[in-house]
């Protein structure tokens, strides 16, 4: 994951620290610029489709890698380290693994911004703001450590040209007699619907399209933390990495682009819909051309903590560069029965109080 940086000051290991953004010695307290001259290498979006023999591969530095045989992460940390305990589960049945080198390396990565006490002391302010949990959640919660990642993802560009068509569907009303219980003549307004084939071309540019590849944080999980705001991504510099945990990507640049174009797809159809004239419509058959499919491999920020509440662990993380907090915990049964209950009831007495008046 990264080399070791000697402290100028005491010789000991220099650390990234987020809040100063620069590498800092916690011993003595002597920082060391990231200069602008290592800043300024330009990040760049690999062909989807052309060889990746030339993209580079490895960590760019020795490396120690673990696997978390309860969760299957991988994680990388610096030579001298040994994984304990996974960041991802918190559980300590990790196995040394021989690091792979023709895996390919990140090309660029968003730093820390957010310090480790920060993400720490939102923990009981996040357990506040959840709904239907359990009354004793915010005292009995406890958080067994908090470890900094920096967790893999993909990001994919590309431009699509689709063709759709479909029946679009306009209402109208028309007006029906009928006879009521008593006996009555009455009229009502019915809706009908007109359906007309219609068709039509919409081109969608797609930019860093981001797609998590991590095994050991779940994909809702992820989802929580976003925003990522990849303008803010900087060259891969291993000094970026000293004092926390890498892991290496689990899910492959194939089935990364899969999973990429398919959340596009769902983009572009719906844009698709959108452009359907009329009040609904059916019968949507949408065609796309994909072009200028591009990718990067990168680094992003993540705090996180397996806790634990009577016996069972969930888990709670922080965007490493805006702060957003997100997790897991557990619901409260009878918060959600109670719910249910006084929504039937006051659905029942809308109910009874209309068809009296």
């Amino acid at each position: 994951m990264a080399e070791t940086h000697p402290c100028s000051g005491c010789g000991a290991d220099l650390q990234w620290s987020p809040g100063d953004g620069d590498l800092k010695c916690l011993y003595c307290g002597t920082t060391t610029k990231v200069t602008h001259t290592e800043q300024i290498t330009p990040i760049v979006e690999h062909d989807l489709y052309a060889t990746l023999m030339s993209a580079p591969k490895g960590w760019g530095q020795e490396v120690n890698e673990f696997r978390c045989t309860a969760c299957g992460a991988f994680t990388a940390v610096e030579p001298h380290v040994t994984a304990t305990e996974c960041a991802f589960c918190g559980t300590t049945q990790m196995e040394v693994q021989p690091t792979e080198e023709d895996v390919l390396r990140p090309e660029s990565l968003l730093p820390f911004g957010i310090e480790k006490k920060t993400a720490k002391s939102g923990f009981q302010k996040w357990i506040k703001t959840l709904w239907f949990r359990p009354n004793d959640l915010k005292q009995r919660a406890k958080m067994d450590g908090l470890a900094g990642v920096y967790v893999p993802i993909w990001t994919f560009d590309a431009l699509t040209d689709s063709d759709w068509n479909a029946e679009a569907g306009f209402h109208y009303y028309v007006t029906v007699s009928y006879t009521d219980s008593k006996g009555n003549s009455r009229t009502r307004q019915e809706q009908r619907t007109r359906w007309e084939w219609r068709n039509g071309r919409v081109k969608r540019r797609f930019d860093d399209w981001l797609v998590q590849a991590s095994f050991g944080l779940s994909q809702e999980l992820f989802e929580g933390l976003l925003p990522y705001d990849t303008s803010g991504l900087v060259p891969y510099n291993t000094k970026y990495l000293a004092g926390f945990v890498a892991e290496r990507y689990q899910m492959s640049l194939e089935d990364g682009w899969g999973v990429g174009k398919k959340g596009m797809s769902v983009v572009v159809r719906n844009a698709c819909a959108n452009d359907i004239p009329g009040d609904t419509y059916r019968n949507l058959s949408v065609s796309t051309r994909w072009s200028h499919e591009t990718f990067k491999h990168c680094l992003v920020p993540v705090w996180m903590s397996a806790y634990r509440y009577k016996d069972k662990v969930y888990h709670y993380v922080v965007n490493g560069v805006t702060g957003k907090m997100h997790g897991t915990a557990p619901y409260s049964v009878l918060k959600i029965l109670g719910a249910v209950v006084l929504s039937a009831v006051v659905i029942a007495g809308l109910y009874y109080w209309a068809n009296e008046q």
